[in-house]
């Protein structure tokens, strides 16, 4: 079997992108994050490894080689949740969809570059043949994102919060909070920047936000009292079957009237069919887990893989670079 693949790592212009966005819409991990454009908003000067299987393309994953002082890395992007193997379907006995799958993956192990010093990628949860990384010394990080399954009885829905988020959203309501859809976020990112701590790079986020809209898949709600004063606001977008929330915005004094989580209602109100499960991407921060959870939401794994190639005695210096 091994004899039947071929690898071939392809610079940006060399990748045929409607090839490339075909293969990642078909893919069981497949995510707007690994599309051509998105990718490059975010990771500008990626490659693409192919892994070809009897002539077929039977596996993708962007890679994209930095450099900090004179050390070769690779991270995963701003504003990506996950990266990493893109299989295509596969059917069959079980023994030998996963043998393909272990050839797959370690000739993918084997086309990262030697010259990297770190490695630092989340797999889709769909990514089910990590073992090949776990051979070749990487490490395999456990973590979790929260997903809802979205349902037309959308009050079954809201019956299934915790009390306390309804109690929020009930009071956001009586407290004439409205929200509103819109095409600009100008005001949700100088909301951020005015009272996040956090490290965002806004500029990034607003050229990923029109590559968004031009694709048709951006979306963006803001929550204003009767005075029209920004309390708090999300920015999300389709991918395939799942909504995925990308970035909120919040005024923290009026986080106690409720319109953060009114936002999150909205858009989980408003979706339609098309979408089957609400991804809020997680975090490993338990007050942020405890505010999803309060959704319905149910953790979902998902693996960061990684591997630091220098000496033991130095290799926190470089943790840095993260």
């Amino acid at each position: 079997m091994a004899a039947k693949l071929d690898v071939k790592i392809l610079d940006r212009p060399a990748v045929n992108e409607e090839e490339w966005n075909r293969f990642i819409a078909a893919s069981p991990q497949g995510a707007n994050y690994a599309l051509a454009w998105y990718l490059d908003v975010v990771w500008p000067g990626w490659q693409g490894i192919h892994i070809f299987y009897k002539g077929e393309l039977h596996a993708v994953m962007p890679l994209r080689i930095s450099e900090k002082y004179r050390i070769q890395y690779c991270f995963q992007p701003a504003l990506s949740q996950f990266g990493g193997v893109f299989f295509r379907p596969m059917t069959g006995k079980t023994e030998k969809v996963l043998a393909l799958k272990k050839k797959i993956t370690t000739a993918v192990v084997e086309a990262i570059p030697t010259t990297l010093k770190r490695f630092v990628v989340n797999f889709a949860p769909e990514f089910d043949y990590p073992l090949p990384f776990h051979w070749a010394g990487y490490e395999l990080r456990t973590r979790y994102s929260y997903w809802l399954r979205n349902s037309a009885d959308k009050e079954a829905v809201f019956r299934n919060f915790n009390e306390r988020t309804r109690t929020y959203i009930n009071k956001a309501r009586k407290s004439g909070l409205v929200v509103n859809m819109t095409d600009d976020i100008s005001p949700l990112l100088r909301l951020s920047e005015k009272f996040d701590s956090y490290s965002l790079d806004y500029q990034l986020l607003s050229r990923l936000w029109e590559a968004m809209r031009q694709h048709g898949v951006g979306r963006a709600a803001e929550v204003r009292d009767a005075e029209g004063r920004l309390h708090a606001g999300l920015v999300y977008q389709i991918s395939g079957r799942k909504q995925l929330h990308l970035f909120s915005a919040k005024d923290p004094a009026c986080t106690h009237l409720g319109g953060m989580s009114l936002a999150i209602w909205h858009t989980i109100r408003e979706a339609g069919e098309e979408v089957e499960y609400h991804d809020f991407e997680g975090s490993m921060l338990e007050p942020v887990e405890h505010f999803f959870r309060g959704f319905g939401t149910h953790p979902v794994p998902y693996l960061q893989i990684s591997k630091n190639s220098f000496p033991r005695p130095i290799r926190w210096l470089v943790e840095s670079l993260a």
